[in-house]
């Protein structure tokens, strides 16, 4: 079935990138990353990937990389581009770019939550080559509801002044008796299938620009009222959705004050046992009088 697109994006590729009488004689590595797509061999396509990206490309090789990367998530959402990856003192690992829309601004952030067996003393992540994607950042250790005694959570965060290209980067993750585990991580170009935008005062929509993938997990929306407290924002009320979604506040026990209404809208794919997410916010200021208390 897949067929019919992979040729079409063969052809592409054939006027853009290669001459069309040699493609097949070259030997190179972008010709690998398409024998192996179309082989169905998605680690042998991340691998061949990867070392394209090494190579630096031109522009005009990034765009045609970004769409066999997108071709290849059609497959199972991710979960076949690379074999487990992960230690077995690392339970799991999240990368999440937001983009974040607040009245007259834009925020960009890079967050990496890891939940850990043992204590860590850092995550970084960096682009092709050894580049600091920020040098402002914060780790810390979370508190965490859903994670046992026995387990740590930890979050690295990047304030970032613009959204992170696509590209090729290196995760690492170093504990605290120096054991050190990273990985390639391929971050490819942002493709919101849903986005959220605002409707009215408290209203917002939904937009369907794409069909999802029917591999990876719908997208998420999280609805969140945070407060300033301590010096800081924290969300005193929040709730996820997973289908269903509602365009309006619904359910809680709020006090009538000044909030920030956080509206999100998540998409997540994987890279292996890698969590890849994609989070836009639309946030506002919200009052909670007696009449919009929430039900």
């Amino acid at each position: 079935m897949r067929i019919p697109a992979l040729s079409i994006i063969l052809l592409t590729s054939l006027c853009n990138s290669v001459q069309a009488s040699d493609w097949f004689d070259n030997n190179d590595t972008l010709t690998q990353v398409h024998k192996h797509l179309l082989d169905d061999d998605l680690p042998g396509m991340f691998e061949s990937l990867v070392e394209v990206w090494q190579n630096n490309p031109k522009q005009v090789k990034e765009d045609h990389l970004n769409e066999l990367f997108t071709q290849a998530l059609d497959r199972d959402c991710g979960k076949s581009l690379s074999k487990p990856v992960l230690p077995s003192w690392i339970g799991s690992l999240a990368v999440k770019r937001l983009a974040i829309q607040s009245p007259g601004r834009d925020s960009f952030r890079l967050v990496v939550d890891a939940e850990v067996e043992s204590i860590i003393e850092n995550i970084e992540l960096s682009k092709w080559v050894d580049k600091p994607i920020s040098s402002d950042s914060l780790f810390y250790k979370q508190s965490s509801k859903e994670s046992s005694p026995a387990n740590h959570s930890y979050r690295k965060r990047y304030n970032l002044n613009s959204p992170l290209d696509s590209g090729l980067y290196r995760l690492t993750v170093t504990s605290q008796n120096k054991k050190t585990w990273s990985s390639w991580i391929i971050l490819g170009e942002v493709r919101l299938k849903q986005q959220v935008r605002w409707a009215s005062k408290d209203t917002w929509l939904i937009d369907k620009k794409e069909l999802l993938n029917p591999y990876c997990p719908l997208p998420r929306l999280d609805v969140g009222l945070f407060d300033y407290i301590n010096g800081q924002y924290e969300e005193v009320w929040g709730k996820s959705y997973e289908s269903d979604y509602p365009t309006t506040l619904e359910g809680g026990n709020i006090s009538n004050d000044r909030y920030v209404l956080a509206v999100s809208m998540v998409h997540s794919r994987w890279q292996g046992d890698i969590a890849i997410e994609q989070t836009q916010t639309i946030s506002k200021t919200f009052d909670i009088s007696g009449s919009e208390e929430l039900k």
